[in-house]
């Protein structure tokens, strides 16, 4: 990109305006728990413009999970805290180890997006490309911290949403995919709301959901490698059942159809038990108990 730096905040974000009162925003809900750990239950609240968000940078399952990660250490304080800092140590859920964090921090330095947002001084909706991560520091030694800031012009966005997905981070670090992470925050998100359906393009959840440019332009392998595979984990492992069929015109798939359902108390309990299970064996009962994926579009 260009070397000029171009702030954007004044287009969403007028001093004038009263932040109170006013909705519930995003940022009223506070992390809870112990999000950071994968041995403990903990709450992430993430906003809906970056759970709807089309990377431009891929991430992979490591660098979503980290992001999330610096996300929820920084959150609670993401308002009025210009700086945050987070021990290396306790970002053990996206790496065994610190070694490979260096080139992660490095991945999300670099990392560009696109959000959607909506305006609140014109109330239009626009397309953002936004930098996830702003300048930040990584002290050396082993024990060290990081630290770290996010761009102004995505606080002034997220700062400000009111539509936000409630992330259990107990089924994020379950999860063993990038797509079935993304699927996951985008019913999440969804799952609160009055409709139990939403419509997509075929690009639009490809987007959504993280395939990279290139990758699976086939619909069979997007339906094969991405949407089966992650419908398949997120129903056998989280608190709801999702379905996504197909709209199509003639023999080409025009349009994909999401819809989901929470479970009920015993199927969410037998889902919170197998969360708690070793991961050995965990693809064969899977395959055993969950019957919902994509429709296998017809040839």
């Amino acid at each position: 990109m260009s070397e000029v730096s171009v702030s954007l905040v004044g287009v969403f974000e007028d001093p004038e305006l009263p932040k109170r009162p006013g909705p519930l925003l995003a940022t009223d809900i506070k992390v809870n728990g112990q999000p950071l750990d994968p041995g403990h239950m903990g709450r992430i609240i993430k906003p809906r413009e970056l759970v709807d968000i089309v990377e431009i940078t891929p991430l992979n399952r490591s660098e979503t999970i980290l992001y999330n990660q610096l996300l929820a250490n920084a959150w609670n304080n993401i308002r009025d805290v210009a700086v945050h800092k987070v021990l290396k140590a306790s970002l053990r859920g996206s790496h065994d180890s610190n070694d490979r964090l260096e080139e992660a921090f490095d991945t999300l330095m670099g990392a560009w997006a696109k959000i959607r947002a909506r305006d609140p001084i014109s109330g239009t909706w626009s397309t953002f490309r936004v930098h996830l991560l702003g300048t930040n520091k990584e002290e050396e030694r082993k024990d060290g911290y990081f630290y770290y800031t996010f761009p102004a012009d995505l606080l002034a966005v997220i700062t400000q949403s009111k539509a936000w997905a409630t992330i259990k981070s107990h089924i994020m670090y379950s999860l063993r995919s990038k797509y079935s992470i993304r699927l996951y925050e985008m019913i999440e998100r969804r799952i609160g709301m009055a409709k139990q359906s939403e419509e997509f393009t075929v690009d639009e959840l490809r987007g959504m959901l993280g395939v990279p440019e290139g990758k699976l332009e086939r619909f069979a392998d997007f339906n094969k490698y991405c949407l089966k595979p992650a419908l398949q984990e997120v129903n056998f492992l989280s608190d709801f059942v999702v379905d996504i069929g197909v709209v199509k015109r003639g023999r080409a798939v025009e349009k994909l159809f999401v819809t989901w359902l929470r479970k009920d108390p015993d199927e969410m309990r037998n889902a919170f038990d197998e969360r708690e299970k070793s991961r050995v064996g965990r693809h064969a009962r899977s395959r055993g108990r969950i019957d919902v994926i994509a429709h296998t579009p017809e040839h």
